[in-house]
């Protein structure tokens, strides 16, 4: 489907007006989800050092991790749609 140079013009105008909005969006819920990012990770290194050193607290602390990570996600979640439904 071909976009007439006016339908494109229109695009182009609500591209420029809508994204600093989005960006603000995205930085408002960003510090959340790289903490959850780094959360997550920590808690799947801790799981593979259990299963290769077998250190009985690791499996329990990766799953808290896990948990507690998968909690910032969705809070991080939460907050950008919250965001979105303020406009």
């Amino acid at each position: 489907m071909r976009m007439s140079p006016e339908e494109k013009r229109e695009l182009d105008e609500w591209v420029e007006k809508e994204y600093p909005k989005s960006m603000s969006r995205l930085n408002s819920s960003d510090p959340y989800h790289r903490l959850g990012k780094k959360i997550i990770v920590s808690g799947i290194m801790s799981y593979i050092l259990f299963v290769l050193f077998n250190v009985n607290f690791l499996e329990p602390l990766s799953m808290i991790l896990l948990a507690i990570g998968m909690a910032v996600e969705v809070f991080a979640l939460v907050a950008y749609f919250r965001s979105l439904s303020n406009e």
